[in-house]
């Protein structure tokens, strides 16, 4: 079968000196990276984008470096594959997620290459918006949980048998990580617990949370220890960190001790906070198995088990969560966040995702993922 060409040259947003970010013309068709594509890499047409409040602060805060194409989260169409891709075909549509920008390849482009390993395949029904808003929010969510915590995949459950043996408390229930988070912890069989704001209460619920908690009740942790009973709560993630979330989830801890991930640095103080309460931050960037420096301060030696781990995963578990997706509700296991999709009227893609990124650095957003509709 013969394959379409390549384009010659791609449009693409790129960061520039001084904290700002504009489109560039860049090579692709003639570039090493796509001549020679590695044994499993893909090459994908992007057709959507998603926006985390990662992207503002690479390309607009102090995280990036001028002369990077940033981004986390796209969807599109596979048109090649490496030589030992074998989950993946050209034609394919697909989410994916990438782990290590640079000057001449990354997610807010035209066309891109990217690790198989971290694409999952769309599931009939599922937009190209809701595939990009997917890949960020669900690989840190799947980090924490399976590779953090060691929480039971959601195929060995059986929710009609299976008592609920461990209570997780999820604090920012309503964050794009944590609507990931605590569907999958109740789908692992775990009674969860979450703290949101109270107008999000009812929804949560109606997602499988078993307990709400309003974060801004002064009394919150001592209303925890009491719902938690005798059992208490032996696993805790912090989507928020901050004014003391962290100190607060670990407080909840039961007396017997127990483990609690935060999705940013904390300090040494929180992390020594209680000798009977582990504490480790964990980075959604690792599952790519390449060292990486995050943020310009953090560095990581390569995790290649979190990239096995979630390979294994996105081919094994996440597609019988996904099945019968429905565009706008999602599917009878796993129900899809409010996406607000960002535009400039008779403007570029490129407008558009510049425009959402100042949304995101002004806080100006709610409970939604901002998406970009590329092509």
């Amino acid at each position: 079968m013969s394959l379409p060409p390549l384009p010659a040259t791609i449009r693409a947003l790129v960061s520039g000196e001084n904290s700002t970010a504009g489109v560039q013309t860049l090579n692709f068709a003639s570039e090493e990276h796509v001549r020679n594509l590695d044994p499993s890499g893909i090459l994908v047409k992007v057709r959507a984008v998603a926006l985390n409040p990662s992207d503002w602060k690479h390309n607009f805060g102090e995280w990036g470096l001028p002369g990077n194409v940033y981004g986390c989260d796209a969807a599109g169409d596979v048109v090649r594959v490496g030589s030992d891709v074998q989950s993946l075909q050209v034609g394919d549509r697909v989410g994916i997620f990438n782990s290590c920008p640079q000057p001449t390849n990354g997610i807010f482009a035209e066309y891109a290459k990217f690790d198989s390993a971290l694409a999952f395949k769309l599931p009939e029904g599922m937009t190209y918006e809701e595939g990009a808003s997917f890949p960020a929010a669900h690989y840190t969510a799947f980090q924490a949980l399976y590779l953090r915590l060691n929480l039971p995949f959601p195929s060995s459950q059986n929710p009609k048998s299976t008592p609920k043996a461990q209570t997780i408390l999820i604090w920012g229930a309503s964050t794009s990580v944590n609507h990931h988070a605590f569907q999958l912890a109740h789908l692992s069989g775990l009674r969860v617990f979450v703290v949101a704001s109270p107008d999000t209460h009812a929804h949560l619920k109606s997602l499988g949370a078993d307990e709400t908690f309003d974060y801004k009740d002064e009394d919150v942790v001592r209303k925890i220890l009491e719902a938690a009973g005798e059992g208490g709560v032996t696993l805790g993630l912090d989507g928020v960190v901050e004014k003391g979330s962290t100190e607060k989830v670990i407080d909840c801890i039961s007396p017997r001790g127990g483990k609690v991930i935060p999705l940013l640095p904390v300090p040494d103080a929180v992390t020594k906070r209680r000798e009977d309460v582990d504490v480790e931050f964990t980075l959604v960037y690792t599952v790519g198995g390449h060292e990486l420096t995050f943020a310009k301060l953090l560095h990581f030696d390569p995790m290649p088990s979190d990239r096995t781990a979630l390979q294994t995963y996105l081919t094994t578990e996440l597609p019988a969560l996904l099945e019968g997706w429905e565009e706008g509700k999602g599917s009878t296991r796993f129900k899809t966040q409010r996406l607000r999709k960002i535009t400039v009227e008779g403007g570029e893609w490129y407008e558009a995702v510049l425009k959402g990124l100042r949304i995101l650095q002004s806080g100006e957003y709610g409970r939604e993922k901002l998406v970009v509709t590329v092509a």
